[in-house]
C-alpha cells in the first residue's frame, strides 16, 4: 500500500481515536473540576501549539517542495526554516513565561506541573510539525502517516495504563498528551527519503557538478504517480513515456511533473529559477510571520469558546461543553494532515501558473468538506447527546441544536483551512491573516452582545468561521480567475484587420483563441 489516501486514513484514524479516547478516559477517571482543567490544557495546547507553530509545517512543506521544484538544495532550505523556527520558539517561551500567572490561575488549576506539561507539549508539537513539514515536502507519505500512527499509540497506551493503575491524577494525563508528538517526531527522522533529500544538492552548484538534478528512481516515480492519482489531486499519468524537456519555469522539476518517467529516462537540466526573495507576497520571513499569526488567530477561533465562558458555567456544564467542543473538533484533526499532500501540489500548480488546476483541486475539496459537514450536522443531532453521556462521561445534557451548531462551525472551519492551503500556495499570506482576523472580530462582537453563554457560544462558533470562509473563497476565485487577452485596434499591412496585442508574457502555456490566434499567458503582476 503506497498511495497517500489509505496511508493517511490509517494515520488519521489512529490520531482521531486517540484524541477521543484520551478525553473519554480522564472524563471517566477524574472529578468534574480536574476534567475541566485538563480540557482547558487540551485547548491551550491546541491554541498556542497549533496556533503558533502549525505555520512552521506549512512553510516547511512549501519551502521543501519549492526546493525540489527549482532544483535548489533541500538541506539548505530546511536549515533556513529551522533557524526561523528556533527564533519563533524562543519568542513563544518568553511570552508564556510572562503570561504564566494568568495561565495558571485561570485554566491550569494553579498547578506548576501543569504549566511544565504545557511547555513540554509545545516543544513536542514544534518538533512534530517541523519533521512532518519535511516529510510532506519530500512527498514521503509513508513516514508521514507513520508519525500519526505513532502519536496515536503513544497517547492511547499510556492513558489506558493510567486509567487502570493510577487513576485520579490529572498531571499524568497531561504529560502523556504532551509527549506523544515528540515520540512521533523521532519516528519520522528514520525516513530514507528525507535523509536523501537533505544530502542532495541542486541549483547552479549542483548543475555545475553533475549536470542535472537528481530525479526519482523509476519505481519511486511510479509510486508517486499512483499516490497523486489515488488521492484525487492529480490526473492519471501515461506510464512509460519519456520525460519532456524542461521549460524554464519554477515548477518543471517538481515531483508531480516527473512521476510519469519510464525506465532509462534522462535527467532534466536544472533551470535558472528565481530565489525565494523574488516570490510575490513578501519575503520568506514575512510570510512565516503572517502565516504564524494567521494560524494563531485561527486556533483562537477554534478554541476560544470554552476558554472564554468556562468560568461563567458550573463544573458539570463546563465539562460537557469542553467535551462537546473536543468531539466536534476531532474532524479538524483529520483535516490538518490532509493539507500535507494538498499544499505541495497546489504550490507546483501555482508555480506553473496553472490556476485552472488550482481551482479544480480546491473546488473538489471544498465540496467534500461542506458535504461531510452536512452529514456531521445530522449525525451529531442524532447521536451527539448519547455520545457525550455514554462515551465521554458528561452528566449535563446539551441540546441537539447546540451540538448541530458546533458541527456546522466545524464544517466551515474545514472549508476555510482548505482554502488557506490554496492561498498559501498562491502567496496570499496577507489575505490569509486578514480573513482569520475578520472572523475573530465577528466572534468577539457576538460575545459582547447580551446573550446567554451557550447561545453566544453557538452563534460565535458559526459566524466567525463563516466570515473566514467567504473572504478566503472570494480571494482564491479572484486570483485564479481566467486571464483576459488584451487587444488594440491597430491594423495590419494587408487588410486593416485589428491585430491582437499581447499582455506581458507569463510562464504558463500559450492559449489559442476562437479565431485561431495564439496568445501568451498574462504575467502574474499584470493580472493582479
Amino acid at each position: 500500500m503506497t498511495t497517500p489516501g489509505p496511508l493517511l486514513a490509517i494515520g488519521l484514524g489512529a490520531t482521531t481515536v486517540a484524541g477521543s479516547l484520551w478525553i473519554a478516559t480522564f472524563n471517566h477517571s477524574l472529578s468534574n473540576q480536574s476534567a475541566t482543567v485538563l480540557l482547558s490544557f487540551y485547548f491551550l495546547v491546541g491554541t498556542i501549539g497549533t496556533g503558533v507553530l502549525a505555520g512552521l509545517e506549512q512553510e516547511m512543506t512549501r519551502t521543501v517542495a519549492r526546493a525540489h521544484a527549482v532544483g535548489h538544495p533541500v538541506g539548505a532550505a530546511v536549515r533556513r526554516q529551522l533557524r526561523q523556527a528556533a527564533g519563533l520558539a524562543a519568542v513563544t517561551v518568553v511570552v508564556l513565561a510572562a503570561a504564566s500567572p494568568l495561565l495558571l490561575s485561570h485554566w491550569l488549576g494553579h498547578s506548576w506541573l501543569m504549566g511544565l506539561a504545557l511547555l513540554a507539549g509545545l516543544a513536542s508539537t514544534w518538533a512534530a510539525f517541523l519533521v512532518r513539514g519535511v516529510l510532506a515536502g519530500c512527498q514521503d507519505f509513508r513516514f508521514y502517516s507513520l508519525t500519526l500512527v505513532v502519536q496515536g499509540v503513544a497517547t492511547i497506551v499510556p492513558s489506558s495504563l493510567l486509567a487502570l493503575a493510577w487513576s485520579g491524577h490529572m498531571v499524568g494525563y497531561a504529560f502523556v498528551f504532551a509527549l506523544a508528538p515528540l515520540v512521533s517526531a523521532i519516528s519520522g527522522l528514520a525516513s530514507p527519503t528525507a535523509r536523501r533529500s537533505w544530502r542532495a544538492t541542486g541549483g547552479a552548484a549542483g548543475a555545475a557538478g553533475a549536470g542535472a538534478v537528481p530525479q526519482p528512481e523509476p519505481r519511486e516515480a511510479a509510486e508517486a504517480a499512483e499516490a497523486a492519482e489515488a488521492a484525487g489531486l492529480a490526473e492519471p499519468a501515461e506510464q512509460g513515456g519519456p520525460i519532456a524537456p524542461a521549460e524554464p519555469t519554477a515548477g518543471t522539476l517538481f515531483a508531480e511533473e516527473v512521476v510519469a518517467a519510464g525506465d532509462g529516462a534522462e535527467a532534466m537540466p536544472t533551470p535558472a529559477a528565481p530565489e525565494a526573495a523574488d516570490e510575490p507576497g513578501g519575503s520568506p520571513r514575512e510570510k512565516l510571520v503572517l502565516l504564524t499569526l494567521a494560524t494563531l488567530v485561527s486556533q483562537l477561533l477554534i478554541n476560544a469558546v470554552p476558554l472564554i465562558i468556562d468560568h461563567r458555567l458550573k463544573a458539570d456544564v463546563a465539562k460537557s461543553l469542553g467535551s462537546s467542543m473536543g468531539m466536534s473538533r476531532l474532524a479538524l484533526l483529520c483535516l490538518f494532515p490532509l493539507q500535507a499532500p494538498l499544499l505541495p501540489l497546489l504550490a507546483a500548480a501555482a508555480a506553473r501558473h496553472d490556476f485552472r488546476e488550482v481551482r479544480r483541486k480546491v473546488g473538489f475539496l471544498v465540496a467534500a468538506c461542506l458535504g461531510a459537514g452536512a452529514l456531521g450536522v445530522v449525525a451529531v443531532a442524532v447521536a451527539g447527546p448519547w455520545l457525550l453521556r455514554t462515551y465521554f462521561g458528561s452528566s449535563y445534557r446539551l441540546s441537539e441544536i447546540f451540538l448541530s451548531a458546533l458541527a456546522l462551525s466545524t464544517a466551515f472551519l474545514m472549508t476555510a483551512f482548505v482554502l488557506q492551503s490554496a492561498q498559501v500556495a498562491l502567496n496570499r499570506h496577507r489575505v490569509v491573516f486578514a480573513s482569520w482576523l475578520a472572523g475573530l472580530a465577528v466572534m468577539a462582537l457576538v460575545f459582547v452582545l447580551p446573550l446567554a453563554p451557550l447561545t453566544a457560544a453557538a452563534w460565535a462558533g458559526i459566524l466567525g468561521p463563516l466570515v473566514v470562509t467567504v473572504i478566503a473563497a472570494a480571494d482564491v476565485m479572484l486570483v485564479t480567475r481566467p486571464a483576459p487577452s488584451v487587444t488594440t485596434p491597430a491594423a495590419d499591412s494587408s487588410g486593416g484587420v485589428p491585430a491582437p496585442v499581447q499582455a506581458p508574457v507569463g510562464d504558463g502555456p500559450a492559449v489559442v483563441t476562437e479565431t485561431g490566434a495564439t496568445i501568451a499567458p498574462v504575467a502574474e503582476g499584470v493580472r493582479r
